[in-house]
């Protein structure tokens, strides 16, 4: 019996260094039935350029490349990539950062776990960060940002699958749809994974799977203050969307705190000020339904 089909799509937004190291890693898997699509994310020239001649240059015909007019943000990105694997009949997808090495067992060790249970929706691989690995992220209410497990997990209510590398079973998509693309960045794989075990899915982690995660900089490059005006109005977006009904009640509450907390420090905190602003923003652009890129 022929292994189960698999797309990996890879968002690559600048830094091509890190995509072709990941290239480099997937096409060494040793699993017999999958193809990549790189989408590339508007990059600059030069990092557009050298991905393409890659590409080029191996001369892989597992491998295609989907070039985006416009920076998309995570979701919009991947969502090319998971469309187009969706029409090829891929039985899995599976998103991958593109600052990510993967070990050549690693997709056969995670179609496997997928195959063994069919409550499973989605898994993950352990994720080594060099200083830590992580297992999972833990879904935490009236949170701005989201916290990682540090011990190995399994399955539990409160777990999430990291974007980084996220296993997707094609039944998933067909029932609930794509990645949310109203985020843009951060929230959208913990969002997927709630909407998922609210249609009767199970999160898995794969623990003895290992996935290496050097940390791009391609997001930093944003600065500061604009990535916490995302995250401040992206968990708005998921709690209110989520959340069970106290949590949706304690929102607006939740936002006065952070109003007020913060309009303290541009009063009486001058070097603060920029990033008190910036997470004003983002509650103001949550209850005014400014989603997607912000545009500064």
């Amino acid at each position: 019996m022929s292994k189960p089909r698999v797309t990996i799509v890879i968002l690559q937004y600048n830094n091509s260094q890190d995509t072709i190291r990941c290239l480099n890693s997937v096409k060494e898997l040793d699993y017999p039935n999958y193809s990549i699509i790189a989408v590339d994310n508007a990059s600059g020239s030069k990092d557009f350029n050298n991905l393409r001649f890659f590409i080029e240059s191996i001369q892989d015909p597992r491998l295609t490349l989907i070039p985006s007019e416009q920076n998309l943000g995570y979701a919009s990105g991947n969502n090319l990539g998971i469309k187009q694997a969706m029409e090829n009949g891929s039985d899995y997808v599976f998103v991958l950062n593109p600052d990510t090495i993967v070990d050549k067992n690693t997709l056969t060790k995670l179609v496997e776990a997928g195959e063994s249970d069919s409550r499973t929706g989605i898994l993950g691989p352990a994720i080594d960060e060099g200083q830590r690995t992580i297992y999972g992220g833990r879904i935490e209410w009236l949170k701005p940002e989201l916290q990682h497990h540090e011990e190995r997990q399994t399955v539990t209510k409160k777990l999430y699958i990291p974007g980084a590398a996220m296993l997707i079973k094609r039944q998933v998509i067909e029932k609930i749809g794509l990645p949310d693309e109203r985020y843009f960045l951060y929230f959208e794989d913990a969002d997927y994974c709630v909407r998922a075990m609210q249609s009767g899915y199970t999160m898995a982690m794969v623990p003895e799977v290992k996935v290496t995660h050097n940390v791009s900089t391609s997001t930093s490059q944003l600065g500061s203050a604009l990535l916490l005006r995302y995250h401040f109005r992206n968990a708005h977006l998921f709690n209110w969307g989520n959340g069970p009904w106290y949590i949706r009640l304690a929102l607006p509450f939740w936002s006065i705190f952070i109003m007020i907390k913060q309009l303290i420090k541009i009063v009486f905190m001058s070097p603060k000020r920029e990033i008190s602003r910036a997470i004003l923003a983002g509650v103001i652009d949550f209850y005014r339904g400014r989603f997607g890129k912000i545009n500064v």
